[in-house]
């Protein structure tokens, strides 16, 4: 059935756009966390059924207004993103004359929540502590950097004992269903990192049980698995020394990544160990380190 350009929603389109334009042509985490969420969550909710027509760059303004006191900056431009490809494309299938979004500005009024790092005595500490705990997800993120997913995705394949590497092939993520799902990695950043003697000779001793390193009864290991396991791993640090913070798993992987920075490892060096999209990302995340850096270097006091 063919909707009259005059007809069509914003509503009837977005989902149009979504199956026609995106989800062919990005990958799956890309399109349900960036594209797929912000249409389904904030932008069709709001515009409801109003017709493509009737929307004016004053409505758009409004939006952009009310979202900006909700959402972070970096929700703010996936939304733009999106809105813009909307009205975009409905101009190329004839269905509207101009993009009502093309000029609008936003500001995000929502602080960014800072993201909580060991610093270099609590690092050696908790690794001390974390590599004889029982589940050891905590300890090998903190020698390696990797997102929960991709750690519960390593399989004995992966690693290399004799270059002492692992590579980044998989990710492990929570299906619709409940069920664990295997996904590419984040943007796609399959990668070969290089690990520590330590984490080398540590990953070595591990009874091989299946197929996956870090699995569960010779099978990949679920979200909800790694939750309950790491939460009480974390708890159990927290409890024997005092003073250190409860850190979730990416504030781990934060500080990986920090304590690169903090023995002057370059970002684009980073950006390539931890798999960011660009190094625009890694310099935004890493960059408050440069201050303290270049003052070790030039033996500041």
């Amino acid at each position: 059935t063919v909707t009259p350009p005059n007809e069509m929603t914003l509503s009837k389109w977005a989902k149009n756009w979504l199956e026609v334009y995106k989800k062919p042509t990005v990958s799956r985490n890309s399109y349900e966390y960036t594209y797929a969420n912000a249409v389904n969550n904030h932008i069709i909710p709001y515009f409801g059924n109003a017709k493509l027509t009737d929307i004016k760059s004053v409505d758009i303004q409004k939006f952009y207004n009310i979202k900006a006191q909700e959402l972070s900056e970096s929700m703010m431009k996936k939304i733009n993103l999106c809105v813009n490809g909307i009205f975009e494309t409905a101009i190329d299938n004839d269905l509207i004359f101009k993009n009502p979004a093309k000029r609008i500005k936003f500001t995000s009024s929502v602080l960014p929540i800072p993201k909580r790092v060991f610093d270099e005595d609590q690092l050696a500490i908790a690794k001390k502590f974390l590599k004889s705990d029982e589940f050891p997800a905590a300890y090998v993120i903190l020698e390696s950097g990797l997102r929960r997913g991709e750690f519960l995705g390593l399989m004995w394949s992966d690693f290399d004992y004799s270059k002492k590497t692992l590579s980044v092939n998989r990710s492990i993520a929570r299906a619709a269903d409940g069920n664990v799902e295997v996904r590419p990695p984040k943007w796609n950043s399959y990668r070969t990192i290089p690990i520590s003697t330590e984490l080398t000779e540590f990953i070595k001793k591990i009874p091989q049980n299946g197929d996956y390193i870090f699995g569960d009864g010779g099978n990949a290991r679920s979200i909800d698995s790694f939750n309950s396991r790491f939460s009480t791993s974390m708890a159990h640090l927290v409890s024997a020394i005092d003073g250190i913070p409860k850190l979730t798993a990416h504030e781990l992987r934060h500080t990986y990544g920090t304590h690169l920075r903090r023995i002057g490892v370059d970002i684009y060096t980073i950006q390539k160990i931890m798999g960011h999209k660009d190094v625009n990302i890694t310099a935004n995340t890493y960059v408050h380190d440069e201050s303290e850096i270049t003052r070790k270097a030039a033996k500041i006091t």
